[in-house]
């Protein structure tokens, strides 16, 4: 049976595509979530992640899912993960969860670039231009294009969990050694033995 493996880790990666291929090493993909799974656990997407947004999230995430591609499910619908380890780590030190390297087997259906969202959501709380909020929310679909130093997130329908990677390390350590850091995710010490561990 042929499985789908995602390809792509690391933060000098250009792309990511996809292969078929059986029984191969590589590297992962990841997820972080709040909710406890174990090695072998399919992770399903969390529905409910819109009913806490407000203002202009909710907005945002309104005209996202009116303008997205035809073959790309609401966003609710979809299962969000990392491209790169550094992001699943910073994206871990703003809001905590579990980090999971996981695997994939069927196509994504699309990769974007987070910063984006932010410019977007930036838009959204200063401007009511509905042709500006428009144009801001199809760059976002736009393929092939990205910010300066892009954060990618990749949409697929689920993952399986690999390693669970986050077991050892303190929320608050990471945030420590980031500050101390100056901000720098990559220079901390739990990035480079998380990076170990992959």
């Amino acid at each position: 049976e042929k499985e789908y493996i995602l390809l792509g880790v690391g933060k000098h990666t250009p792309s990511f595509f996809l292969i078929n291929i059986i029984n191969i090493t590589i590297m992962m993909i990841f997820r972080v979530d709040k909710r406890k799974y174990q090695v072998g656990d399919t992770i399903m997407p969390k529905t409910s992640f819109e009913e806490t947004m407000q203002d202009e999230k909710k907005e945002m995430e309104d005209l996202l899912n009116r303008s997205r591609p035809e073959n790309v499910p609401e966003r609710k619908q979809c299962l969000f993960l990392f491209q790169d380890l550094i992001c699943a780590l910073r994206f871990y030190s703003k809001y905590g969860g579990i980090i999971y390297g996981v695997s994939v087997k069927e196509p994504p259906y699309f990769r974007g670039d987070m910063n984006k969202l932010d410019n977007i959501l930036d838009i959204f709380r200063f401007s009511d231009d509905n042709d500006l909020r428009l144009a801001a929310v199809n760059e976002y679909w736009k393929a092939g294009t990205h910010t300066f130093n892009p954060s990618y997130e990749i949409l697929v329908s689920s993952a399986c969990v690999e390693k669970i990677l986050s077991e050892d390390i303190s929320l608050y350590k990471v945030r420590d050694e980031i500050r101390t850091n100056g901000g720098s995710v990559e220079h901390t010490l739990t990035y480079k033995l998380l990076l170990e561990k992959v």
